[in-house]
């Protein structure tokens, strides 16, 4: 009787933990395609899963964005830690990023949500940073990129890439995201 109550609990987990990935990825398509204001009851819709399914994993909107910021450091440190391998692993970070748009488009207006200068938003920035620092000192250290650049430059990037959602539809989101990362990149490198 006991083991099926522990695989009754694993399932329940396993279903749990799903739902929460599940909504997380409604949303970014959704507030990709509407806006971060888009009501949650099309991302709940989305996810297929019920309001109080939504209302377990985030308690509003602002614990849903930052959720989704949170699942974008962990993106953002991984391709790091691969990166770091490279003298230019800064740049093919930054160059990265055009296969990311989803998630950067989703967070766009993120600031709608959460003010600037709420501990949560400073202590995401501050993992940000850190993330970031090892890439831009080997980065300065092989002469590969401006010597005055830092983790703080980092966010002008990413929202000089953001001018690409601009375009009408993927295609030309990657288009324009792929020739900001050529001009930011030559703008960033050692003279």
């Amino acid at each position: 009787m006991q083991v099926l109550d522990m695989q009754t609990t694993l399932n329940r987990q396993q279903k749990a933990a799903q739902n929460r990935i599940d909504l997380l990825n409604a949303a970014l398509l959704i507030f990709r395609h509407h806006g971060i204001r888009a009501p949650l009851q099309m991302v709940i819709d989305e996810a297929g899963v019920g309001r109080a399914t939504f209302y377990r994993n985030f308690a509003d909107r602002k614990a849903l964005v930052i959720a989704l910021m949170e699942y974008g450091l962990e993106r953002l440190e991984k391709n790091a830690q691969h990166f770091i391998q490279f003298e230019d692993g800064l740049f093919q970070l930054i160059r990265n990023h055009i296969h990311n748009l989803p998630l950067l488009t989703a967070l766009v207006d993120y600031w709608r949500v959460i003010e600037h200068h709420d501990p949560v938003l400073i202590e995401i920035y501050a993992r940000r940073d850190a993330i970031l620092q090892p890439l831009i000192d080997k980065a300065i250290a092989h002469g590969v990129c401006r010597a005055d650049l830092t983790p703080k430059d980092y966010a002008m990037i990413t929202g000089i890439l953001r001018s690409s959602f601009q375009g009408l539809n993927e295609q030309e989101q990657v288009r324009l995201a792929t020739r900001a990362v050529d001009l930011l990149i030559n703008g960033i490198k050692a003279s």
